[in-house]
Order: structure tokens, then sequence, then C-alpha cells
């Protein structure tokens, strides 16, 4: 047997050593969360009695008091205990919803509130018209202020990304509780949002992918004007002006980040614009430093040619003088 295999059937021992532990207690719990008989029923609806969900959802309490009743009254049939185990399942479930929006998770408390909003369907086709009828006026409810809860978060947050998110979290939340009018508009809302924001970030990605490239392009060498001199020599007026450009579509990218909230992305632009800041600062002094050796050279010539221009005058007027002075002597002579 190789060492692999040794280990693999040392893990699977330790699995099934695990899971006859944890088995039993598993089983334990269900059947403690799963009453059968009627007084089994009547103690689990007694133990839900004074619910804070219940309390702020009154129509859940009203189910529960009935079917404390139910339980007590006539035969406890097979029928009816199959009612009486949904009607405790939708209080349950309800009950873990109401306690997920309360700790803020209320995306998670939708899901949960969808789980009961299934139990009461299938409720009704069991025969309870009458819970089913209380509860979905409660859960009409309870999605609509969920809803409300999830735009006020939404609008709340900086951060498009989680915004949508909630936005679209609202809009599920309203079109269960029976809110047309607000989940049409906010549907509206978000696709307008979402335009917008794509856009957006379609504009930071190329901004970014621009500046990158002029960055790989310029390497090491514009970190200096030494540098960019020596490496570019004539073409550092082109490498200025791709700066200048990186560094303004940085800036651009800087407000997107800014005004979406891409806290994730900030980090990144903020560094590609520290490195183009100190690249247009490197190619300004070395465009600088080669406009002033240009014009020193053309400094320098300008003053050898009006030397010599001067000089070539002075010939010329020497040459009229001595023109004058020998036809004088011809003269005289």
């Amino acid at each position: 047997m190789t060492e692999a295999q040794r280990y693999a059937r040392c893990v699977f021992a330790v699995a099934v050593v695990c899971w006859s532990l944890v088995a039993p207690a598993a089983a334990t719990q269900a059947e403690e969360s799963s009453p059968e008989t009627a007084d089994e029923f009547l103690d689990s609806f007694r133990e839900l009695e004074g619910q804070a969900a219940f309390q702020e959802y009154s129509e859940f309490e009203v189910v529960r008091a009935q079917a404390v009743s139910t339980v007590q009254v006539g035969t406890f049939t097979d029928a009816k205990a199959e009612r009486m185990a949904l009607v405790y399942e939708v209080l349950v479930t309800f009950d873990e919803a109401y306690n997920l929006s309360q700790s803020g998770a209320r995306t998670a408390s939708i899901e949960r509130a969808n789980r009961t909003e299934a139990l009461v369907a299938d409720l009704r086709a069991a025969g309870g018209s009458q819970y089913a009828a209380l509860t979905t006026l409660a859960l009409d409810r309870f999605y609509q202020n969920q809803g409300e809860a999830l735009h006020e978060s939404a609008l709340a947050t900086n951060d498009t990304r989680a915004r949508l998110d909630r936005m679209a979290s609202a809009a599920t939340a309203y079109k269960r509780g029976g809110a047309v009018q607000q989940y049409s508009n906010l549907v509206v809302q978000r696709e307008r949002l979402q335009s917008t924001y794509r856009a957006d970030v379609e504009t930071l990605n190329e901004s970014v992918a621009a500046a990158g490239e002029f960055l790989d392009s310029c390497g090491e060498s514009c970190g200096s004007a030494v540098g960019a001199l020596t490496t570019h020599t004539t073409a550092v007026f082109d490498r200025y002006a791709a700066a200048r450009t990186a560094s303004d579509r940085l800036g651009t990218a800087t407000d997107v980040t800014a005004e979406h909230g891409l806290a994730d992305r900030a980090e990144t632009v903020a560094a590609m614009r520290e490195r183009t800041s100190s690249a247009v600062a490197s190619l300004a002094l070395a465009s600088a430093l080669l406009a002033l050796g240009f014009a020193a050279a053309v400094a320098l010539v300008a003053s050898l040619f009006a030397h010599r221009l001067a000089a070539w005058a002075r010939d010329v007027e020497d040459a009229q003088i001595g023109d004058i002075v020998a036809t004088e002597g011809v003269r005289h002579g």
C-alpha cells in the first residue's frame, strides 16, 4: 500500500467517526424541531408566543393562536397534522426572515421569506386557505418594508456596484410585495444608473490601459530628465505630449473611481497617476533643456553668421575707402 492510499484511508476513517458522532445529534435536533403529535404541535405553537416578528406582523400571531385552537379541537387527523406542520414551518421560517432583516441581512431575509411564501402556497393547497390569506397579507407588507429599507440603503452607499445590487434586491422585494409602482420606478432608475456606470467604467478601463501603455513604453527612462534626454533625444517632445495626455486621462479615471466609489480601482489609478506625474515633470524639464540647447545652438550660429556678416561689411567698406584713396592719388599725381 502506498503512502497516499494509507493517507486516504485514514482520512476516510476519521470522516466516518465524525459522522457517527454528528449524525445522531442532527437527527435528534431534527426530531425536536419537527412536531408530529397533537401535544407536540401544541407545545411548539405555544413556544412561539411573544416573538417580535409576530408582534410587528400581527397576522402571524393570529395564525399561531388559531393553530393552537385547531390542535385542541376535534380529532387530530393526518390531514390536520399535515396542515399544522405547514403552519408551523410558515411561522418558523418567517420568524427567521424577520430576525435576518433586523440584523441587517435584508437580502438573506428576502430569500428566507421566499421559502415562507412557498410554504404558504403549499398550505393553501392543503386546505389551509384561512391561514394562507392572513400570512399573505403580512408577507406583502414585509416584502414592501424590506424593499424600502434596501432602497434607502442603496441610496446611502457610494459604491455603485453595491447600489445596483441593493436596488435589484429592493426591486425584487417590491415586486413580491405587490408594490407595482415602486417596482417600476426603481427598475427604470436602476437601468439608467447601470447604463451610466457601464459607460464610465469603459472610460476608466480605456484610460488606465492607455496610461499603462505609456508607462510601459517610457519605462525607467522617464524617471529623470537626463534619462529621458539620453534615451529619447529629440523625441522627448513627443514623449512629453504623451505624458500629458496620459495624465489627463488618469485624471478622468480618478473622477470616475470617486463618483462610483471604486476604492479598489482608485488605488491602482492613484499609483499610476503618481508615476505619470513624475514622468510629466521629468519630460517637461528634459524638453526645456533640449529647447534651451536648440536655442543656444541657433544663437551661436546666428552669432557666427552676424560676425561674418559684420566682417564682410567692414571688408566692403575698407575696399570702398581704398578705391577712393587710389582715385585721389591719380588726380593729384
